[in-house]
């Protein structure tokens, strides 16, 4: 259900984008990489060995009459990235396995804001979020790093380039690679790879320069949310799961066309709460409750692509009675505005780098 809900998303999205006033100047890149580190959250599963790769990227440039979220944030492309990563090289340091990470096959969509630009050169950031494929998981040979196929995968590129000629650009980059499946299935402590790379881009039709039209988008500074969504925790080396139910009210105050700050009030019910005779069935980790409902403060920003934002926030417990003594979490997520009032939304809840588990619901506005 997780991974087909995140390619409705990145369909969703690839539609968006293509109605956003961007004009039909691309370029595609491709770039081989090495891998600089690698490791898990879990420090206990030390790892090492190289891992090798590739990206190929399609850039939709976004220079002629631009959305006004796109000015804002003098946007230079809207990417979709196929990432490969060769993971055969890759064990534990403690009980080390031949293969026992299998390759991953990834799909996202991005964003890249320009740093710096020149005449023939140029720095770039590139955030970008989507899902990954991994051959190996815990209930393939046991390995205690993923514990799913289908995981969501995020990527943020530091990339440069210099401008050959009208056509072609010599690239080269370092980024950092996670994917996990949000809790989906336990264990799921993820993965992560820190690459650097060497390429090549082909420009279609390099824009000489922006077109810049004087259209308004208007935006409603204030806003009030409510919201609900539903989500399953994986049990521990089962493919069983525990489902919750989140609720959420806030308010939101919106700064420019690219970023708000909002505040609320998170509730969770928990379906299965914690129990000692039920140890196994009922574990949920820092997520244990012996209570039904869990109750927190939030704050943070939400990031506006459009119709399509990413949600970010920090929030303290002021009811929770918890198997450990965990007192903060954090959220995130992306929400989709259907309507002026209605947005679909895809929400996880994290306790330190622990992720609780990943709901699906709504959001209504006024």
């Amino acid at each position: 259900m997780a991974g087909r809900f995140l390619f409705i998303i990145l369909i969703i999205f690839c539609i968006h984008i293509s109605h956003a006033n961007a004009q039909n100047n691309s370029s595609i890149e491709f770039t081989p990489q090495v891998s600089l580190t690698r490791f898990s959250a879990n420090p206990i599963n030390k790892l090492m060995g190289p891992v090798y790769g590739a990206e190929l990227v399609y850039h939709k440039h976004a220079t002629d009459n631009p959305a006004a979220w796109m000015r804002e944030l003098n946007l230079k492309s809207i990417d979709v990235i196929f990432n490969y990563k060769n993971m055969s090289g890759v064990k534990r340091f403690y009980q080390p396995v031949e293969k026992e990470f299998g390759d991953s096959y990834g799909l996202l969509a991005g964003i890249t804001i320009p740093l710096i630009s020149f005449d023939h050169f140029y720095l770039d950031v590139a955030p970008s979020f989507g899902g990954l494929y991994a051959g190996e998981t815990w209930y393939t040979n046991e390995n205690p790093i993923i514990g799913a196929h289908l995981n969501f995968a995020s990527r943020i590129a530091l990339k440069t380039g210099i401008a050959l000629n009208n056509k072609m650009d010599i690239t080269g980059g370092i980024d950092i690679l996670h994917y996990s499946n949000a809790g989906t299935r336990v264990p799921n402590n993820g993965m992560n790879v820190v690459s650097a790379g060497l390429g090549i881009k082909y420009n279609f039709n390099r824009s000489a320069g922006d077109t810049i039209t004087n259209k308004t988008d208007i935006f409603k500074k204030h806003q009030f949310d409510l919201g609900a969504n539903i989500g399953r925790r994986g049990v521990y080396e089962s493919k069983d799961g525990l489902y919750k139910t989140g609720l959420y009210a806030g308010y939101n105050y919106r700064l420019s066309h690219v970023w708000a700050l909002s505040t609320g009030i998170d509730a969770v019910y928990y379906h299965t709460i914690y129990d000692p005779d039920r140890n196994l069935e009922t574990y949920q980790s820092n997520a244990s409750s012996f209570k039904r409902w869990r109750v927190g403060l939030a704050v943070g920003p939400d990031f506006w692509m459009g119709n399509l934002a990413a949600m970010f926030k920090y929030g303290y417990y002021i009811y929770y009675d918890s198997l450990k003594p965990v007192k903060t979490y954090w959220t995130t997520g992306f929400k989709y505005k259907a309507t002026n009032w209605f947005s679909l939304q895809a929400k996880i809840y994290v306790h330190k780098t622990e992720a609780d588990y990943l709901g699906f619901g709504f959001l209504m506005t006024r």
